[in-house]
């Protein structure tokens, strides 16, 4: 093991000097950007940190601009060792600065669209990096991969612990001298490792185009992990979600949400792990198995996903994620197929198309941020057209709206604002601005997402006394909160509370006779505690519709109601209670109450 660990430091000091003259341009690329993130970081800097996060991120589309450059001067030639090293770091050079110029300036204002727009361009740049050296090739992208990915974690350990060997160095000189060093010192000596040295020492790994990598050169303990850990959790995985998948047949709920990211991230995950698995797959069982019938079982697990995102879709429309889930999943579908189907089974097929895919789903009218601005016009037209809204192309302004449709409108509304722009929006008059929601759409602005306003009220009873003279029976529910379900009786009344629904049902003779809801008891005196503007409380100078009127706790007046039945009357006064209150015409939410039943048998 030690000799080894010395081979391997002789051998990456000895790749110094060809992987500078190589990579030159790239590696003056990376002292740039750190040297700019070192500058963004500095107490002398005064400037915009805005304009040195644009080139930092410029930088980096720079960077593998010019590795996919030289790859691609390299692989021009049969024999790649008689290519003049300068001819193609200068191409790389143009190339690097094309793109970085290019990515600097659509990142004018560092907007959603822009940084999406560049992580899409880096992440096609990225698999353009693995797909020159291996394009035209029988099968050599599996172990081009694998040797990357074992030079990248070499790199980042090797970084790491220079980091913090340096650190400890500065730690203890500063308190042995008593130096008062900035703690910055620690930050750009990292900037260095994590953007000069660990780039470099992954580029001294980089193979020429046209080497052949024998699959005996696969790291043992990398070799160990994937076919004795990584798989097998996966494995596991794929139970699991079969068993999920098993359920939904059953019960017959498709899934909404998460399950979408559940099932895409694991299959995404999974067919990388299937470039590490098909060089072993001739050596190791269990290796040829896995590679072999994964491509079988996540079909119908992508199936699932389809219909958990297709009920997203149908309710709020297409927006980027969804998008970018939707097309995801498409392009694994069809990877799938295509590995089932196919004979030739081209490994590079995977990474060419998925680059195609990652560099058209941010640029032109398909792209996901035209698509899902189409998608969300749709959505508002639809809502604004089921109220009769539209005339002429233009919004009518209307108060007949349902609160659910309010805050879907606002939700729409909301999007445009935070990831485009309001004047994306196709319904309403040039200029529009959130000031003139009222008047456009004729109810008031609600923020959309967490219901606002909320309101929370609670009562608690002190020194009371009630007459019950007229009463027969006292049922005690002032501790009920602590059950789910509390049941009370005397002779053949039985009084039940469920704190699950907050409703009272009271029986006699073995029949329900009265049943009340403290929600529908606390809706009817909510016109009291928050300002509606239709009815109950008006706004004023001061307030306005949604805000709270009173310190939060109710009257104890208004904490008594009565029930009648035909043989019962019924009074309940609450002790106890604490719930929310929407004045957008939502259901009042309790919490939790406590209260005295009184229960007068009529006639008697």
């Amino acid at each position: 093991m030690k000799n080894e660990l010395r081979d391997l430091v002789q051998r990456m000091v000895a790749s110094a000097g060809p992987t500078l003259r190589r990579f030159w341009a790239s590696v003056g690329l990376t002292i740039i950007l750190t040297a700019t993130l070192i500058r963004t970081t500095s107490e002398q800097y005064l400037g915009s940190p805005d304009e040195l996060g644009r080139q930092s991120l410029a930088l980096v589309a720079g960077i593998l601009a010019s590795w996919c450059a030289i790859l691609l001067w390299e692989s021009g030639k049969k024999a790649p060792e008689s290519n003049p090293a300068l001819a193609g770091n200068l191409i790389a050079l143009v190339s690097a600065s094309g793109i970085t110029w290019a990515t600097f300036t659509m990142l004018q204002g560092l907007t959603f669209v822009a940084v999406s727009r560049h992580i899409g361009i880096c992440v096609f740049l990225f698999l353009l990096f693995f797909i020159i050296p291996n394009l035209g090739k029988g099968r050599g992208l599996e172990m081009y991969v694998v040797k990357l990915f074992t030079q990248a974690v070499i790199a980042v350990l090797f970084s790491a612990v220079l980091f913090m060997g340096l650190a400890a160095i500065t730690a203890t000189v500063n308190y042995l001298f008593s130096l008062d060093l900035s703690y910055r010192i620690y930050l750009h000596t990292w900037f260095v490792m994590a953007g000069v040295v660990a780039p470099f020492l992954f580029m001294a790994g980089i193979p020429e185009p046209g080497t052949e990598i024998p699959t005996a050169d696969y790291p043992k303990t990398l070799s160990n992990l994937i076919v004795y850990v990584v798989t097998p959790i996966l494995a596991v995985y794929t139970f699991i979600l079969y068993l999920y998948f098993a359920k939904i047949l059953v019960t017959w709920e498709w899934p909404v949400g998460l399950v979408s990211h559940l099932v895409l991230w694991y299959a995404v995950f999974t067919t990388a792990i299937l470039l590490f698995t098909w060089p072993l797959a001739e050596s190791n069982k269990w290796a040829g198995t896995f590679s072999r019938y994964f491509p079988k079982a996540v079909i119908p697990l992508l199936a699932m996903m389809f219909a958990s995102l297709g009920i997203r879709i149908k309710h709020y429309g297409i927006t980027e994620n969804r998008y970018y889930v939707l097309v995801l999943g498409l392009w694994l579908f069809g990877m799938m197929l295509y590995l089932n189907l196919s004979k030739a089974r081209r490994r590079i097929v995977i990474p060419v198309t998925l680059a195609l895919i990652a560099l058209l789903s941010v640029i032109g009218p398909w792209s996901s941020f035209s698509v899902s601005k189409w998608s969300q016009n749709r959505r508002l037209e639809g809502i604004c057209a089921q109220y009769g809204m539209i005339r002429d192309g233009s919004i009518q302004p209307s108060a007949q709206i349902e609160p659910s449709d309010r805050r879907e409108i606002a939700a729409i509304l909301q999007y445009f604002d935070i990831y485009h722009d309001l004047s994306d929006i196709a319904l309403v008059p040039a200029g529009f601005t959130f000031d003139q929601f009222e008047e456009v759409f004729g109810f008031p602005y609600i923020e959309a997402g967490v219901p606002i306003p909320v309101h929370w009220f609670y009562y608690e009873a002190q020194n009371w006394s009630a007459d019950i003279s007229e009463y027969d029976y006292l049922f005690d529910f002032t501790r009920s909160y602590y059950e789910e379900t509390a049941s009370l009786s005397q002779d053949d009344i039985l009084a039940t509370y469920d704190e699950r629904s907050h409703r009272i049902s009271i029986g006699l003779d073995g029949k329900i006779e009265w049943e009340g809801s403290f929600a529908d008891f606390i809706r009817s005196i909510q016109h009291k505690y928050v300002v509606s503007g239709d009815e109950g409380l008006e706004a004023d100078g001061t307030s306005k519709p949604g805000d709270r009127v009173a310190n939060g706790t109710f009257k104890p007046e208004d904490m008594v109601f009565e029930g009648l039945s035909a043989n019962l009357r019924i009074k309940v006064i609450i002790t106890n209670m604490r719930c929310e209150l929407y004045p957008d015409g939502r259901e009042p939410m309790v919490n939790y109450v406590g209260f005295y039943l009184l229960v007068q048998r009529l006639g008697s």
